[in-house]
């Protein structure tokens, strides 16, 4: 088996820039969005603008209820040949709700939802999805009163 199984891996590890960007509020929504960039790759606005739009298409309205609390994040992740972005957000106290998109091609940005069996996170988002955790956690479960202004004032700037 070629790969990992017999040590002729295509590339070694590059570390990728996780930068938080903004803090994005619409229709009752507050969204912490990120960039992860390949060495390679730079921001893309109207990858963001598109992100934004397919964000708010996707989160459920009303933006809070008894089961969401209209904050959760937005990453848009610009690898070696694709770009992806994930929406999630909060919900049910301890779950994350999410879904991912890929854009197909460099020319188009038009975002493509991707199904169960093709959905996947490498070691960058599970990098930002660690984070998101832990300052959920940190900010909302195990405070005596939780602080959502607390959560998305906690955010992911490094390079790993």
């Amino acid at each position: 088996m070629p790969g990992i199984i017999d040590g002729s891996m295509r590339s070694s590890y590059q570390p990728r820039s996780i930068r938080f960007v903004e803090l994005y509020e619409a229709l009752g929504w507050r969204l912490k969005i990120y960039s992860i960039l390949h060495s390679e790759r730079v921001l893309d606005q109207e990858l963001f603008s598109t992100a934004k739009e397919t964000a708010l298409a996707f989160l459920p309205q009303p933006a809070i209820t008894k089961s969401h609390y209209g904050v959760g994040f937005l990453s848009a992740h610009r690898g070696s040949s694709y770009d992806f972005v994930t929406i999630a957000y909060w919900s049910y106290e301890t779950e994350l709700r999410f879904q991912t998109y890929m854009r197909p091609s460099s020319d188009s940005y038009q975002l493509e939802a991707l199904t169960a069996s093709e959905l996947s996170n490498d070691v960058w988002d599970l990098k930002l999805l660690a984070f998101e955790r832990e300052a959920w956690v940190d900010s909302m479960l195990q405070r005596e009163k939780p602080d959502l202004d607390a959560y998305l004032s906690m955010r992911l700037s490094e390079v790993l």
